[in-house]
């Protein structure tokens, strides 16, 4: 992995990156705070991003490339679009990892560094916070709603076969 420093003074990426889902705040303060405790991180195909069974602070958002989402030997789900963040339970269990996360092409993601929100000054955390979970429950609603769809097109699938046994 090649990891830049955190991105604290870097605004013009506001322009750049502005537009992904967890970065959709017209707030520009709240956007230089995110970019200070975050830093972009490179990955090589094959590569791990985060392991199973362990615990970090990071939350990811991808910028480009693909990762597999694997629980024990089983792929899950792969993430190949710009502005999908993984990771993010963490911010809400405080648990060690799901799963691992590998990247299946050269990935390059925006990594928040969620411990350092602690740091913030009162009045910018309670801001930051309202602003930063509330485009998060965005992101887990839709993937609440995309794995309600798997369970029920795999209900579905199991019916048909259950009817023609």
């Amino acid at each position: 992995m090649e990891e830049s420093p955190y991105l604290a003074n870097r605004e013009h990426l506001i322009d750049k990156y502005g537009y992904l889902p967890l970065l959709g705040s017209n707030d520009q303060r709240y956007l230089e705070l995110l970019l200070s405790f975050s830093k972009l991180r490179k990955y090589e195909t094959g590569e791990v991003v985060t392991l199973e069974g362990e615990y970090d602070n990071w939350v990811y958002i991808l910028l480009s490339g693909e990762v597999s989402v694997i629980k024990g030997e089983q792929e899950l789900a792969r993430i190949d679009t710009p502005g999908d963040a993984f990771g993010e339970q963490v911010l809400i269990d405080y648990r060690p990892r799901s799963a691992t996360v590998e990247a299946t092409s050269d990935t390059i993601c925006l990594a928040i560094d969620s411990s350092r929100i602690s740091e913030l000054a009162e009045s910018d955390r309670d801001k930051f916070n309202t602003v930063f979970f509330r485009l998060l429950a965005e992101t887990l609603s839709a993937k609440l709603r995309a794995v309600n769809q798997q369970l029920l097109d795999l209900q579905q699938e199991l019916d048909e076969q259950g009817a023609k046994s």
